[in-house]
């Protein structure tokens, strides 16, 4: 597995391309940039890893049927938190909203998908130690 540090509360963290044609997206950003794109070891469900130089940076998986209707591929960034529910909680009450409420990622750690009053995605995670 590449290396990966579990980062402190704010920084983001981790990038993800969320695409309706995961195989083109490898073929794209590997030719491209010379992304090593392995199956990551930590979930059975199909998710590629972005490796450079043996640091992972981020990650891609497949839109499928089971995402909601009409979403477009698209890039998320991840900020890594100390505590995803209390987060989320004060997301709401700077005036962000919550998109997908906090959840447990198996391997991973506790996640939620929210919003910045602009309008602006963003993802926020509490790692499960060691990564």
């Amino acid at each position: 597995m590449a290396e990966f540090k579990v980062p402190k509360h704010g920084e983001i963290c981790w990038r993800e391309l969320r695409t309706k044609d995961l195989p083109a997206a490898i073929e794209f950003y590997s030719k491209m940039f010379g992304w090593e794109l392995p199956q990551t070891k930590i979930s059975p469900m199909e998710y590629k890893e972005i490796v450079l130089d043996g640091v992972a940076y981020g990650g891609m998986m497949a839109i499928d049927e089971n995402w909601p209707p009409g979403v477009p591929s698209h890039w998320a960034s991840y900020i890594a938190v100390d505590n995803a529910d209390e987060t989320a909680a004060k997301i709401t009450e700077k005036g962000g909203t919550i998109r997908v409420p906090p959840f447990d990622a198996p391997g991973v750690g506790r996640m939620s998908m929210v919003v910045d009053p602009s309008g602006a995605d963003f993802a926020i995670i509490q790692f499960t130690e060691p990564m």
